[in-house]
């Protein structure tokens, strides 16, 4: 670099008077002004669009530094670095956030630069694409397809010029604020609920990448919509000991006040970051309300599937991604709304919100899974082999889920003959054989092992149940036959499983679609029960109650309907 600047030959004139989004973000020669795509953005099959210079625009970042600090948001002081940390971020510039780092959530590297996602059957894209014919190669040729196409800025509806928007922002944020939207409790807890969260949850569902947000929690910048539902799924999930160095004194009021501080932060808009949007709205979806609410798990994961679909993480096989970790992190976000959309809508008996021939995205691997270590192992924990295996193996037990809802409860009747639960059968017994030795119930020897391969065979075993359950229900002239009895040992092998979690305090962690599989184990029980006598129905009789008292410590957690538990005492 010295010897250029002594030389009177500077590179300064050898360089493109303009480059494009992507090649100026990697400071790499761009001919934009030659041809468009240029050919970097060709070669990538990546978007190729020229950006607005912000040179001389100094009155919009004048605008946002002459905001007060009584529109600021103040996150909880952090003690991850024996250090006090506060983050505030005025309502005038919130606006911003996207070209900040408020939000350093990888996945969300288009938002610097707003794009919009376009499926192939949009017309659109033909209107869009015609422009980006090769003269070279002839107006027949057509570069390759691409998905996301970028917002013009005048199109930006968090356009930081807009004054209008700005003061909508900041009323809604003295409004948040009057409401306890931005209030936490004291650093011990929320590190303590942080802890649960990364315990329990996160091993099940990896929607965050633990380094993004262990950088942001220590520097005060987090989301405080993601914080906010965190929150509430780490108080669902900690232990009656850790809850009760809280300062609440009801598990299920805690619950609803990060449930409805999260909430009303997603009513008003405030959060514009994507991916966070879609993290915190898939942890929302675990709020268990009444019957009659509309806000349920289906409610959520909706929204937050369409978010995902307008993002274009169903297809997200068909485009390059910046690096592998945020490749790593969109696979998955998608296959635990995959695996939570299909649990939920087998559960209620409802068609899912994803249908498998939308979408082209490679099955989860375990190198997905696995994330960069970070300095705050006494919040965050450390990944364990087991960790990087459950949700791959989760995913593909929700595929299978998927094939025999489809052929075996269709609204238009089950398949008519026996070859597809024979093929379902099969494929469920070779999922067993490939199984990764660390999840078999043989080789757990650690709570958290033990944890998630009982959830895993609970998953399995329901699986099964699910398959053969209308032989069980109405058996051939009276007698349970061999598909019937296929059910009852199912049910059979997931009552002991129940009992060895039971047995290490692990049942009132589970995650909720453990309620469905531990009611489907009770319903076989008690049916089996009224149909035999003797020992068999003292043995029927006591599984069930291993059932209901398993269900008892899911109410801890996911408050079960009372009328529910009421129908078996």
């Amino acid at each position: 670099m010295s010897s250029q600047e002594s030389s009177g030959h500077r590179q300064v004139r050898t360089r493109a008077k303009q480059a494009c989004l992507h090649c100026n973000k990697r400071r790499i020669r761009c001919n934009v002004l030659q041809m468009r795509p240029c050919q970097n953005c060709l070669a990538l099959n990546v978007p190729c669009e020229i950006g607005v210079s912000k040179r001389g625009k100094y009155p919009r970042k004048k605008s946002a530094r002459q905001q007060t600090d009584g529109n600021s948001v103040q996150l909880p002081a952090s003690s991850a670095k024996g250090g006090n940390h506060s983050f505030t971020v005025s309502a005038g510039d919130k606006s911003d956030a996207k070209e900040s780092h408020v939000h350093p959530i990888p996945g969300d590297a288009a938002s610097a630069h707003p794009t919009v996602f376009f499926g192939e059957s949009s017309p659109l894209t033909v209107v869009i694409d015609e422009g980006r014919r090769s003269p070279e190669k002839g107006t027949n040729e057509m570069h390759m397809t691409r998905f996301h196409y970028a917002i013009p800025e005048k199109l930006d509806a968090f356009n930081t010029r807009d004054e209008a928007f700005r003061a909508h922002k900041i009323k809604q944020e003295g409004q948040l604020r009057a409401d306890g939207a931005f209030s936490y409790p004291p650093p011990e807890t929320c590190e303590t609920l942080l802890r649960a969260y990364f315990d329990w949850f996160h091993p099940c569902f990896p929607i965050l990448d633990c380094a993004a947000v262990y950088e942001s929690y220590v520097q005060g910048s987090m989301s405080p919509l993601l914080l906010q539902a965190i929150l509430f799924i780490g108080v669902s999930l900690c232990t009656d000991e850790v809850f009760a160095r809280t300062e609440f004194s009801v598990r299920y009021w805690a619950k609803f006040l990060f449930y409805s501080r999260a909430k009303a932060i997603y009513d008003a808009e405030w959060e514009s970051n994507k991916t966070v949007k879609i993290q915190a709205l898939f942890l929302l979806s675990f709020w268990r309300g009444g019957p009659s609410e509309e806000r349920d798990i289906r409610f959520w994961l909706g929204i937050a599937i369409d978010l995902a679909q307008k993002r274009g993480m169903h297809l997200m096989s068909k485009f390059p991604f910046a690096s592998r970790r945020e490749a790593g992190l969109w696979k998955r976000i998608w296959w635990s709304l995959y695996t939570r959309d299909q649990q939920s809508a087998a559960a209620l008996g409802l068609p899912p919100h994803i249908r498998d021939e939308d979408c082209d995205v490679d099955m989860l691997e375990p190198e997905d899974i696995r994330e960069e270590a970070v300095g705050g192992q006494s919040h965050f924990g450390v990944q364990c082999i087991e960790d990087l295996s459950y949700p791959a193996e989760m995913a593909k037990l929700a595929k299978l889920l998927r094939s025999i809802v489809s052929t075996q409860y269709s609204p238009l009747g089950p398949s008519s003959n026996g070859a597809s639960r024979a093929a379902l059968h099969q494929q469920l017994r070779d999922w067993e054989a490939n199984m990764p030795l660390e999840l078999k119930l043989e080789n757990a020897t650690t709570p958290r092992a033990k944890f998630l391969a009982g959830l895993l065979h609970m998953t399995y075993q329901n699986l099964y149940i699910l398959l053969y359950r209308p032989s069980f229900l109405h058996p051939p002239d009276g007698d349970l036959d061999s598909q019937g009895q296929i059910a009852l040992n199912a049910a059979t092998k997931s009552t002991r499983v129940l009992e060895d979690m039971l047995s290490h305090n692990l049942v009132q962690h589970g995650s909720s679609h453990l309620i469905i599989h531990v009611f489907l184990t009770l319903c076989i029980h008690t049916i089996h029960f009224r149909r035999t006598s003797g020992t068999g129905r003292k043995l029927a009789e006591h599984r069930a109650r291993l059932c209901l008292l398993s269900l008892q410590e899911l109410q801890k957690s996911w408050d079960l309907e009372n009328w529910v538990l009421n129908l078996f005492f």
